[in-house]
């Protein structure tokens, strides 16, 4: 075994008591009633709601307590998710394509979690809403922050996988086909470290063309793999949303470790994602500037590190 695949199991076994820690603080916010939307009304805003409550499932997958499973139940309500969807449906540029891409990953994960069905139609709806949007249109996978369509196309793959709809597999692979020939127009190094952006714009486009297979992963690396590997953790955030940058760099180079990138990028992803968590105040500070969202990254982070094999 290497260094670094004995270092990756140790965090391994840490997973669950980061998940606790960082799970008290979505079950507290998202209760609060900071919008007036029926289920998704705490954290300052409805897509922040969404993945808090999302979070609390992925708590219960990762530690199988289900302590906060009144919350959730409270907030997904039969009632309160139809006036949801109503919503949804009666604004269609309404959190597209960033929180509705959230709204997938709590649906997927509430099936497996609780094998419950009750987000189904609004997650069948929502996708077909996603495809909707980012069909009609030339696709840019350098979109910043809310406007990312990458993050976008990996929960429909994901929420794809898990409903078997070769459909979404299909409308993914070619979405993503297209937007192949971008990696010959790369944002310059330091233009994007220059970003004040939450989403780790290069690594998750890299992450979405290896798992869409649309290039392998050598191709993959001969074109950018230098410059994965000089990514360096953010030490000193320039605006709030960099604070959560290293767990969304974090997720996106685990992912291509895990399809074969090797140590040196499950060594840096680890890097990434441990420099935020031992830096609490960056996760459970302020409530607007971090608490009411920057949790919930670290713990998606933190379940793609639970998920990947212990021997990668």
């Amino acid at each position: 075994m290497s260094d670094v695949s004995a270092r990756f199991r140790a965090f391994q076994r840490e997973v669950p008591h980061w998940v606790d820690l960082l799970a008290q603080v979505p079950a507290r916010h998202v209760q609060r009633h900071d919008t007036i939307h029926p289920a998704f009304h705490g954290c300052i805003d409805w897509h922040s709601a969404c993945h808090a409550t999302w979070a609390l499932l992925a708590h219960r997958a990762i530690t199988r307590d289900s302590k906060y499973e009144a919350i959730v139940d409270a907030i997904l309500m039969p009632a309160k998710i139809a006036a949801e969807g109503a919503d949804l449906a009666a604004r269609p540029q309404f959190e597209m394509p960033y929180g509705r891409a959230w709204f997938l990953r709590l649906a997927l994960e509430d099936r497996l979690v609780t094998g419950s069905t009750r987000l189904q139609s609004l997650a069948r709806a929502v996708a077909a809403s996603l495809v909707a949007q980012l069909g009609a249109r030339t696709i840019d996978p350098f979109a910043r922050e809310y406007a990312n369509p990458c993050w976008a196309l990996i929960n429909l793959s994901d929420y794809a996988e898990a409903e078997g709809r070769t459909d979404l597999h299909t409308f993914v692979r070619e979405t993503a086909e297209q937007m192949l020939p971008s990696f010959d127009r790369l944002p310059s190094p330091s233009e994007e470290e220059s970003w004040p952006d939450f989403m780790a714009v290069t690594p998750m486009f890299c992450e979405l063309s290896v798992r869409a297979g649309v290039i392998t992963t050598a191709e993959l690396l001969d074109k950018v793999g230098s410059r994965l590997r000089r990514l360096r953790p953010i030490t000193d955030p320039l605006k709030p949303h960099h604070y959560a940058l290293n767990f969304s760099r974090g997720w996106a180079l685990l992912a291509l470790a895990r399809a074969g990138g090797g140590d040196d990028l499950l060594a840096l992803a680890l890097d990434h994602i441990e420099t935020n968590l031992h830096r609490p105040s960056w996760w459970c500070g302020d409530y607007r500037a971090v608490a009411h969202w920057v949790p919930q990254f670290g713990i998606f982070a933190l379940q793609r590190a639970a998920q990947l094999m212990p021997d990668i």
